[in-house]
C-alpha cells in the first residue's frame, strides 16, 4: 500500500475536479490560440484570392472582387479575435468552477455554451461579410469560395445584387441564432440534470433522517392533571374570606364573634 502512496493526491485532485478543471481550462487556451492562427490564415488566403483578381481570373469585376476578398480578409481577422477571446473567456469560467461532485457535468454546459456562442459568432460574420461582398461584387461569393462553400449552408441559393446580399445575410443570421438557442437549451439541459441530483441527494437525507428519529424511543414525558373547573374548586371557609373578621373574638369566652355584632353571642359580654 506504501508503494502507492504517492498516488493518493493525485487520484484526489481527480476526484475534486482540480485536474479536470485546469487540463479542460488549458486546452480551450492552446484552441484561442490556433482558432486565432486560422483567422490569420484565412485572411491571407483571401488578400492574396484578392491580388490574383486583379489579373482577371476570378471574372470581369476584378476591382469589386479585391475589395470582397479585402473585405473577408478583414472579417477573417475579426473572426479569429473574437473566437480567442471566447474560448480565452470560457477557460476563465472553467477555472473558477467550485469544487463538486458534478464538475463534468458543469464543464460539459459551458462546452455546449462555447459551441453555440462559436457558431454564432461564425455565421454572423459570414452573413454580414457575405452581404457586404455580393453588393461590392454583384455576384455570388460561392464561386470565390472554393471549398469553404460546403460550410455554408443555404448559401448557394443567394442571388446577386442588393436583395441577394439582405437574402444571404438573413438566412446566415437566422442559421446562427438557431444554433445559438439549441446549443443553450442543451448546456441548460445539463444543469437540470445536476439540479435533480442535488435535490435527488438532499431527499433522500431527508428521509434517512427521519427513518433513523422514528427508530429512537420515546421519552417519557410527564402528564399535567388539568387544574379543577370552577365548579369542582375546594370551597373556602367564610372566615378566610374575610380574616379581618377572623380575628375578632370574645376577651371574655374567647370565642369568635359573629361581624357587626357588639355582644358575644356566647355569653353576652359586650364587645368594644
Amino acid at each position: 500500500m506504501s508503494l502507492f502512496s504517492f498516488l493518493e493526491p493525485f487520484f484526489r485532485m481527480i476526484n475534486d475536479g482540480k485536474i479536470l478543471r485546469l487540463t479542460a481550462a488549458w486546452v480551450l487556451r492552446v484552441l484561442a490560440v490556433l482558432l486565432a492562427l486560422v483567422g490569420l490564415l484565412v485572411a491571407i488566403f483571401f488578400i492574396r484570392l484578392g491580388i490574383r483578381s486583379d489579373e482577371g481570373t476570378l471574372g470581369v469585376h476584378s476591382a469589386g472582387i479585391l475589395f470582397g476578398c479585402l473585405l473577408f480578409a478583414l472579417v477573417g481577422l475579426v473572426w479569429g479575435y473574437l473566437q480567442a477571446g471566447i474560448l480565452f473567456y470560457r477557460a476563465r469560467t472553467i477555472d473558477e468552477l467550485e469544487d463538486s461532485n458534478f464538475t463534468v457535468l458543469s464543464i460539459l454546459s459551458l462546452i455546449f455554451r462555447l459551441c453555440g456562442e462559436q457558431l454564432f459568432i461564425t455565421y454572423s460574420l459570414l452573413g454580414a461579410g457575405g452581404c457586404l461582398f455580393v453588393w461590392l461584387t454583384d455576384s455570388n461569393p460561392i464561386s470565390a469560395l472554393g471549398m469553404f462553400a460546403s460550410e455554408l449552408p443555404f448559401a448557394s441559393a443567394a442571388r446577386s445584387g442588393f436583395l441577394g446580399g439582405i437574402e444571404l445575410a438573413v438566412v446566415l443570421l437566422l442559421i446562427a441564432f438557431v444554433l445559438l438557442i439549441v446549443f443553450y437549451a442543451a448546456a441548460e439541459s445539463t444543469v437540470v440534470l445536476v439540479e435533480i441530483a442535488l435535490n435527488t441527494r438532499s431527499l433522500r437525507v431527508a428521509t434517512a433522517g427521519a427513518q433513523v428519529s422514528s427508530t429512537l424511543p420515546a421519552t417519557a414525558v410527564p402528564t399535567v392533571e388539568p387544574l379543577p373547573s370552577t365548579a369542582a374548586q375546594v370551597q373556602v371557609p367564610a372566615l378566610l374570606s374575610n380574616p379581618a373578621g377572623a380575628l375578632r373574638t370574645c376577651r371574655k369566652c374567647h370565642q369568635p364573634l359573629d361581624a357587626g355584632s357588639p355582644f358575644c353571642g356566647e355569653c353576652g359580654a359586650h364587645v368594644e
